[in-house]
């Protein structure tokens, strides 16, 4: 407990500690349409600091962006065989939505524990699918799937020599393999669950089960990671595709963001080298026309850039100046193609949405082609 004068001290303390009224209040901040909230920051990083991005999709928004700003990003590092082409991003076959999932991934990969034979699901035709991984990723023989699983093992053990480590928590809707006891990725194949029977199970995960799988992970790496590791935890803002609840979406979604924001603000406060990165509350609030791409669940990339630019500084890796928004809109207001755009559009709301469509479509162009590009190489 604090003393009202401690507390109040507190407040006239904190450049932005209030909603409205005075420099630094939320309301300018948001008005200005791409808002990064300030976290508590305890460390900061170096230029030649190796980072490591595990957890939910969003993760891989991290782990690009990053790179895309210099730095060095050891999960971009793959090597591991076969893994299906059907994922726009190579290592979104890599996501792990739930605190437990991330758990189970750190346990095999630092030898605490041992990917069992049983753990792989039989699909039919002598092929096997991995469920631990998204169900996107390619299907074979047991026998290769299991060497895959040692490739992947080597794949994560990366996140112990990274510099910063980068958990990204993204849901609490999980399946429980009931044969093995061991979370799901995400929800088997239909055909699965209509064959499995009574194999697998559904649960909503309670904040303390989430707490302790954080808890968890973090004494992993404490004994497993190089001296020195700091490790910083977000929440994903990208919402549920579907749930599993008689719940509304929206507010299954809700619960979901709610309990892991706690969880990772109680696990940040109390552990050493931890931080909160506040990038959820950053997409939340920022202008919602800018903030998602068409289908209002994947985050838009010029919000994405707008947040790691701006980690990037706050952490000092680097010490580029975020964008002039004032310029680049200046520049913008001269296109010929937006002035044609902004003749066509009803109000500034359809023209930030169309713009911001139009950023979205070329990027997962790129994201396609940089894909296909890698498929062809070696036979080249």
């Amino acid at each position: 407990m604090t003393s009202s004068k401690d507390a109040l001290e507190t407040s006239r303390n904190n450049p932005h500690g209030r909603w409205s009224g005075g420099e630094g209040a939320a309301e300018d901040r948001i008005a200005e349409r791409i808002v990064v909230p300030a976290g508590r920051q305890s460390f900061t990083a170096r230029p030649g600091d190796t980072f490591f991005a595990i957890g939910s999709c969003f993760a891989r928004n991290v782990e690009e962006r990053l790179e895309m700003a210099g730095a060095t990003v050891t999960s971009r590092r793959i090597d591991v065989r076969d893994l299906g082409n059907a994922s726009a991003r190579e290592g979104g076959v890599f996501n792990k939505y739930t605190p437990p999932s991330i758990l189970q991934e750190l346990k095999w990969a630092a030898g605490i524990e041992t990917y069992p034979d049983t753990a792989l699901l039989d699909v039919g035709g002598g092929n096997f699918m991995d469920p631990y991984l998204s169900g996107k990723a390619a299907q074979g023989p047991k026998s290769e799937m299991l060497a895959r699983r040692a490739e992947i093992g080597r794949y994560f053990a990366q996140a112990f020599q990274a510099d910063v480590v980068v958990l990204t928590l993204g849901l609490i809707e999980s399946w429980v393999d009931l044969k093995t006891g061991l979370s799901l990725n995400e929800a088997p194949p239909p055909r699965l669950l209509a064959r499995g029977g009574d194999r697998f199970a559904f649960e909503v995960l309670s904040q303390e089960a989430c707490e302790a799988a954080l808890e968890e992970i973090c004494a992993i790496f404490k004994s497993h990671g190089k001296p020195g590791q700091k490790m910083i935890v977000t929440v994903s803002p990208v919402p549920l595709g579907r749930t599993f609840t008689q719940d509304d979406i929206i507010v299954a979604n809700v619960t979901s963001k709610a309990t892991l924001r706690v969880v990772a603000h109680r696990v940040a406060e109390r552990t050493e080298g931890m931080d909160y990165f506040p990038s959820y509350e950053a997409v939340l609030h920022s202008d919602q026309n800018l903030s998602w791409q068409r289908d209002r669940r994947h985050v838009s990339d010029v919000v994405v850039g707008h947040i790691i630019q701006t980690f990037l500084r706050r952490y000092g890796v680097s010490d580029a100046p975020l964008p002039d928004l004032g310029e680049a809109i200046d520049r913008m207001k001269s296109d010929p193609s937006f002035q044609k755009w902004a003749a066509e559009a009803d109000d500034t709301e359809a023209l930030l949405a169309r713009l911001n469509a139009e950023v979205n479509k070329y990027k997962n162009m790129s994201i396609k082609l940089q894909k296909e590009l890698k498929k062809l190489a070696p036979g080249q």
